[in-house]
């Protein structure tokens, strides 16, 4: 992966843990991967559903999301649902913790 790549995704990660982290404190209905990828696109980030899953799975590997994701037998697809931002993402967005693979402005 090139130098350009990790720091677009970086940014990337950035830009769904602040996405989730704002609508959480909205206190609006929970997000979906569908969802999140359309409000990214509407942002200007250019991103597709395959890519907004694996950021989404990667985020939740490093404990800062969780989410609930069930592989449709009918169409092969695993569509995220109920995303939430746990205590360690807040953290990143509020500037209390870090990490390195994921940059917030």
């Amino acid at each position: 992966m090139t130098i350009t790549a990790t720091c677009i995704r970086r940014r990337l990660r950035g830009a769904i843990l602040n996405l989730i982290y704002q609508n959480h404190e909205a206190q609006w209905g929970r997000l979906d991967d569908i969802t999140a990828t359309a409000v990214l696109e509407r942002l200007q980030f250019d991103v597709y559903l395959g890519l907004v899953r694996a950021l989404l799975h990667d985020l939740k590997e490093r404990g800062l999301v969780k989410f609930m994701d069930e592989r449709n037998r009918v169409t092969g697809g695993s569509p995220i649902r109920q995303i939430q931002i746990t205590p360690a993402g807040r953290d990143i967005i509020e500037k209390i913790g870090s990490c390195p693979a994921v940059e917030v402005d």
